[in-house]
């Protein structure tokens, strides 16, 4: 199994768009707690999400989200899952997959805005303001504690299709350093 984390807009989709296409099956984190927070009547806008995110981790734990798509996950054998946001959540997948790789993906802020402002999510952000919010929520509830402990790290600081080849080699470098995954 493989993890992935990164601030918002970092690239993580992007990745597990090259993982899908080499076999492996993705779950996102995000997906679980939209799910949740649908559930329970929760707007769709990012303040109201990263609220209900943040009140359930205050009432269930740091690693709810993790423990919760861990219920999804199936018996495969190339499973990348996408945006763990602390080490609680990284500790609950590790006690279920104890082969678990941790990659970070990275790109500088001006660049992650703008790629979060292009891709038109009901739920994304709008500018620099609100942005610089939302990481501030994400490195409370310890994301850079999770980047800095990752095995790897990825650099998005190119184009689409360089950025694409990296994680492609990477993937590669991963399967053969980790027979087991």
């Amino acid at each position: 199994m493989i993890i992935i984390t990164g601030m918002p807009g970092s690239g993580k989709d992007e990745f597990i768009r090259v993982a899908r296409a080499m076999g492996w099956t993705d779950y996102h984190m995000g997906d679980t707690v939209r799910k949740y927070a649908n559930e329970s009547n929760v707007e769709n806008t990012d303040s109201a999400i990263g609220a209900f995110a943040n009140k359930e981790r205050k009432e269930h734990g740091m690693g709810i989200w993790a423990k919760r798509i861990i219920l999804d996950i199936k018996d495969q054998k190339k499973i990348i899952v996408d945006g763990i946001r602390n080490i609680e959540e990284f500790n609950s997948f590790k006690e279920s997959f104890p082969d678990l790789v941790m990659v970070a993906v990275h790109t500088d802020r001006e660049e992650r805005l703008k790629r979060i402002v292009k891709r038109h999510r009901p739920d994304d952000i709008k500018n620099m303001g609100e942005l610089v919010g939302r990481d501030d929520r994400e490195l409370s509830w310890g994301i850079g504690n999770a980047i800095s402990l990752s095995d790897y790290m990825i650099v998005n600081d190119s184009t689409l299709e360089i950025f694409k080849e990296n994680v492609k080699q990477l993937l590669i470098r991963i399967e053969k350093e980790h027979s087991s995954v």
